[in-house]
């Protein structure tokens, strides 16, 4: 190396480091390599910075000098550096370790320029030291920060990520990888819109996103991700705002963890829990859980309902002290019996006490849980009520000794073929027809080998005609059986029908009735035909006839069904109608006579159509009757009057009365109005005048006696017989005579329902009625009533007093109808007459109203309506309120206030349609009652 360069060159060579110097910053020396001399000129800082003597940075050094105090690490790198810089010329950086005085390495950074001349020789070599040792240091530390960040990113489990402000993502971990399908460079830089392949959830993930960095807030949240394989999962997500050194947000962090499992297991609990919660409601049950350790008891709802205690959770020893006391040391020494030793069943039956301090019977059943090493830990139960079985089981008993009571009395026997189950059931009467002791257990195959070989075929065809779902047939067959045990022939008639479920036939129940006796009378009948023909036909004849009783009697049942539902919506309508006229012609007064007569006639007319459906009533036998002890020559002479009245003087009126009456029981106002219509009807048959007889006797009625009637059972009756000497009816009348709406009066001139009321109300009086008629000879009609055998004491005469004025009270009145219109007549009559009214239309609404105003003090409601009919509806409120009053109305009762037609001697009932003056009287009447 030279060191004799001119004063311009170290002029230049002190302005290019002056420059150098300028430009680096933090320098600790400079050097000049003159590279052709191949002579190298530092300063006092770079000789220091080598831990060189500072003598030699004002002499000429070698390269070799310098580099021989770099750490021996970096020698080789150092030089190939310095190489590479002086063959291609140009900008040179290099960084090294140099051992400093102290003997200590220091890293620093070397700057400088290559200069080449015009053949691309190397020739100037400026440059500068910079210390970067601190600067090393803190890299080194940022990359070990950004290694641990990266090792803690992907160690992570879940899914770890940040993104901008934008919503590209910055950085993903493995599981941000699986999650989106792509490589970290394939997605790095990229938002949810475009990475997702589901855009609802993209655009559901992207808003929460924007949310968290606008609010700034940390939130935790569950996500609903799909893969791009087509796998869903549920995620915990936990995203914060991502912040820069300022507390600005310049992105988003996020982590999520698959919580998939943990969200099925979840589901599952939820699902036993519902499943539990809905087993438990849906028993009848009281269900407890006892845990053992500390003797806390859970119970479900059944505990309130069955038993009164308005309790979830007691003891153990509270359920103890509820037993019967003599019953709890058996209990308690049974249950700990099981739970001390190693069973897991307990069960007992014992008495609970109520809520109410009663005891119920009941069934206990329990079950042992028990941990690992058999402790016990809980014990899950259910208590059954007995009391409503105990009470169900004496119904069927009763029931069943009824059925066994009505099949022996007709001889008959049942049969009852389980076909789910392959089951037969026979009582004893049904096995002695084929040939089995009572005791004996039998099957459906004693049934097919029971039946006669040349009458099987047809009666098993006919067995599966009836449990066939498309056929459904009447099984109704006349086989032959042969005794299995005693080998006897016999004739039975069987008929039944199948019970379905759906298209399912799952029971064949009938009767069975031996007719051996018959068919061997058949028998007997057929072979004597020839010489027996009047006999045969007088058999037919009487047989003819009895189908026909049966016909008509079927046809009268049908159409007094019918009739009874019409007369029901009749009386509804005419409730409409002559109340509200009723009132109206209260209000006109006498201020418009025209206007009254127009309301009297309207008024007149509704009342006939109503006494039209009373007898459609009577016909059909669904009349409320008020049945008392009666003697019927009182009845029959006090109407005397009556009837002359009715029959003009043409007519001649004998009655005829028996010496010593045996008294009946039967409504006497029905009573009348029937000897009133026989009446009637027979002055119709006298139209030039004539007798008419009202007869009454005492008859005992016996079989085989030649003027027994037929059809009326045996028995002691009470007769009214009502003769004519008109002009009789045709057999043809006769048969029809009784049918409503059936009239040989022309047209306008009767309605037909005469007799048929008659016919109705004995009937349902339990009683028969009979007709003895020829053309030009008169007609005869008996009545027989049943004797009264009992001794009941005859009913008070009600008092009421015809001339009273329509008035009422301050008593509150609560009025049931879902009829509109008769509700709003019955709300406007009872305010007209002064009482404060609430109406309501059904008994929901009823009962709210009767628990919400304790001054109701009269119930007025219909007694057919739908859902809730008048009857249950007085018997709730009656337990609410025993001192209520109530007041039936009905158009048609359905028998829900009688027993076989005849009214509860409690019951206060007015009957539909009602005029003012009748509610007025008759809900002063109930009103006033003392009880």
């Amino acid at each position: 190396m030279s060191s004799s360069p001119s004063t311009g060159t170290h002029g230049e060579r002190d302005a290019e480091r002056v420059k150098l110097a300028l430009a680096a910053g933090a320098i600790v020396g400079t050097w000049f390599w003159d590279v052709a001399q191949d002579s190298l000129t530092v300063d006092d800082a770079l000789a220091q910075a080598h831990g060189l003597d500072p003598a030699m940075a004002r002499s000429e050094l070698r390269l070799e000098q310098v580099v021989s105090v770099v750490h021996p690490d970096d020698r080789q790198g150092l030089t190939q550096a310095i190489d590479e810089a002086v063959r291609r010329g140009g900008r040179y950086a290099h960084q090294y370790r140099t051992r400093g005085p102290d003997g200590a390495y220091r890293w620093i950074e070397a700057i400088g320029r290559v200069d080449l001349d015009a053949q691309g020789n190397a020739v100037g070599f400026p440059g500068v030291l910079i210390d970067i040792d601190e600067r090393r240091r803190v890299e080194a530390e940022r990359d070990q920060a950004q290694t641990l960040l990266r090792s803690f990113v992907e160690a992570a489990p879940g899914v770890v990520y940040a993104k901008d402000r934008q919503g590209r993502i910055l950085i993903g971990n493995r599981g941000t990888t699986d999650l989106i399908g792509l490589p970290p460079d394939a997605y790095v830089g990229r938002t949810d819109a475009e990475l997702l392949a589901d855009p609802v959830q993209a655009a559901t993930v992207m808003a929460t996103d924007e949310r968290v960095m606008a609010s700034g807030q940390t939130e935790q949240l569950e996500e609903e991700v799909s893969f791009r394989d087509g796998r869903r999962a549920h995620w915990l997500s936990t995203k914060s705002p991502l912040r820069d050194p300022d507390g600005t947000v310049i992105g988003l962090v996020g982590t999520s963890l698959d919580i998939t499992d943990r969200k099925a297991a979840e589901a599952r609990h939820l699902e036993a829990e519902e499943r539990y919660r809905l087993a438990a409601h849906a028993t009848n049950d009281a269900i407890w859980d006892w845990r053992i350790s500390d003797g806390h008891v859970i119970w479900n709802e059944a505990l309130t309902t069955l038993f009164g205690h308005a309790l979830s959770e007691t003891s153990a020893q509270w359920w103890l002290d509820h037993i019967h006391p003599d019953d709890r040391a058996r209990v308690d020494a049974d249950i700990h019996a099981v739970i001390e030793g190693e069973g897991t069943a307990w069960n007992n039956e014992y008495r609970f006490r109520r809520a109410d301090g009663s005891f119920a019977s009941v069934l206990d059943r329990g079950t042992v849980l028990r941990g690992r090493g058999g402790e016990p830990l809980r014990m899950i139960g259910a208590m059954l009520d007995l009391t409503v079985r105990e009470a169900a089981e004496a119904a069927l008993a009763k029931s069943e000794e009824r059925l066994r009571f009505a099949t022996e009395a007709g001889d008959m026997g049942f049969w009852d073929v389980d076909l789910v189950r392959d089951a037969l059931i026979w009582p004893p009467r049904t096995k002695a027809m084929f040939g089995i002791s009572p005791d004996v257990p039998v099957s459906l195959r004693d049934f097919n080998d029971g039946i006669h070989p040349d009458d099987r075929e047809a009666t098993l065809a006919a067995f599966a005609a009836a449990a066939d779902p498309v056929q459904r047939a009447l099984y109704d067959v006349e086989y032959r059986t042969i005794g299995k045990e005693d080998g006897v022939v016999r004739w039975v008639a069987a008929k039944g029908r199948g019970h379905f479920e759906g298209d399912r036939c799952v029971r064949v129940v009938g009767v069975v009735i031996e007719i051996t006796a018959r068919k061997i009378a058949d028998a007997r009948l057929k072979e004597l035909n020839e010489h027996l023909e009047s006999r045969v036909l007088e058999e037919v004849a009487e047989r003819t006839r009895v189908e026909d009783a049966l016909r008509q009697s079927q046809k009268m049942e049908a159409v007094g069904q019918l009739t009874g539902g019409i007369a029901h919506d009749f009386n509804n309508m005419l409730a409409t109608v002559i109340g509200p006229l009723d009132l109206l012609a209260m209000r006109l007064g006498d201020n418009d006579p025209r206007a009254k007569r127009y309301i009297d006639m309207a008024i007149d007319g509704a009342t006939r159509a109503a006494q039209l459906t009373q007898r459609l009533l009577a016909f059909s036998r669904q009349q409320p009757l008020q049945p008392v002890p009666l003697d019927v020559n009182q009845l029959v002479a006090g109407m005397s009057d009556l009837l002359v009245h009715s029959l003009g003087s043409s007519i001649r009126l004998q009655t005829v009365l028996a010496a010593d009456p045996w008294r009946t029981f039967a409504d006497a106002n029905q009573l009348e109005n029937v000897i009133l219509n026989l009446a009637v009807n027979a002055r119709d048959a006298l139209p030039g005048g004539g007798r008419l007889t009202v007869e009454t006797a005492n008859g005992e009625i016996t079989a085989g006696a030649a003027s027994a009637p037929a059809d009326v059972p045996d028995g002691q009756y009470v007769l009214i017989t009502v003769t004519d000497n008109g002009s009789g009816m045709p057999p043809e009348v006769i048969a029809k005579a009784f049918d409503p709406f059936f009239t040989t009066k022309k047209v306008g001139q009767g309605t037909g329902l005469g007799l048929s009321q008659v016919y109705g109300f004995v009937k349902q009086s339990a009683g028969h009625v009979k007709i003895r008629s020829a053309v030009g000879q008169g007609t005869t009609v008996t009545l027989y009533l049943p004797r009264l055998m009992a001794d009941i004491a005859a009913a008070p005469s009600p008092t009421t007093s015809g001339t009273a004025p329509l008035s009422g009270g301050r008593e509150r009145v609560l009025i049931v109808e879902d009829e509109p219109g008769v509700r709003q007549f019955s709300i406007d009559a009872l305010s007209e007459l002064g009482y404060p009214v609430l109406a309501a239309e059904g008994a929901a609404a009823a009962l709210a109203l009767l628990d919400s105003h304790p001054d109701i003090a009269l119930l007025f409601t219909d007694v057919v309506m739908p859902e809730v009919n008048g009857r249950q509806l007085a018997d709730e409120a009656l337990k609410r309120r025993p001192d209520l009053k109530v007041l039936f109305t009905t158009g048609y009762s359905r028998n829900a206030l009688e027993h076989d037609g005849v009214l509860d001697p409690s019951v206060h009932l007015i009957g539909k349609p009602f005029t003012l003056e009748e509610l007025a009287l008759r809900v002063r009447a109930v009103l006033a009652e003392v009880r």
